[in-house]
C-alpha cells in the first residue's frame, strides 16, 4: 500500500477534502451543518492523502499564535482508517510544520480520537470539555521545540 501525501494545489483537491470533512463530521458524526467549510480555510495550508488515486485523508494546519501551529479538521474516510494512513500523514504534516520551527504544534482532539494522536507522538495538556456536545482535548506534540 503506498500513500502519497501533500499539499492541496488544485481546487478540485480542496473541495474533494471538504467533502471529506462533511462526510466525516456532519454525516458520520452528526455534528450541525453549516460549519464546513468556515472562515478558517481561507488562512489555512491543507494537505491531503492519496491512496489508489482517490484522496481519502485531510488535515489543515494554521498558525494560532506566534510560533504556534495547530492542525486542524484531519479527517480520514471510514474504509481507509486502521490501515496506517493517518499515522503516515501525521508524520508527513508535523515534518511540514517543523520547516517553520514553530515552538509548539498542537491540536484539539476528540477524546475518542486522543488515544491514536498519542501514538503519532502528541500529549494531552488539557483535561477533556465540551465541545459542540463532543468531549475533546487540547494535546502538544511533544518534541515541537526539542528538535
Amino acid at each position: 500500500m503506498v500513500v502519497k501525501y501533500k499539499k492541496v494545489e488544485t481546487n478540485n483537491e480542496f473541495i474533494d477534502a471538504v467533502r471529506i470533512r462533511a462526510d466525516v463530521f456532519i454525516r458520520e458524526q452528526g455534528f450541525q451543518p453549516g460549519w464546513e467549510p468556515d472562515e478558517d480555510d481561507k488562512i489555512s495550508k491543507h494537505y491531503i492523502a492519496i491512496l489508489d488515486g482517490k484522496i481519502v485523508s485531510t488535515a489543515r494546519t494554521r498558525e494560532t499564535a506566534k510560533n504556534e501551529i495547530k492542525i486542524e479538521r484531519m479527517a480520514t474516510k471510514k474504509e481507509y482508517r486502521k490501515r496506517g494512513v493517518g499515522k503516515g500523514f501525521i508524520k508527513f504534516i508535523i515534518s511540514e510544520i517543523k520547516k517553520q520551527k514553530p515552538k509548539r504544534i498542537w491540536l484539539r482532539s476528540q477524546v475518542q480520537s486522543q488515544p491514536f494522536y498519542e501514538k503519532c507522538g502528541f500529549k494531552d495538556v488539557s483535561k477533556p470539555f465540551d465541545m459542540w456536545g463532543v468531549p475533546h482535548i487540547d494535546m502538544d506534540y511533544k518534541s515541537a521545540g526539542s528538535e
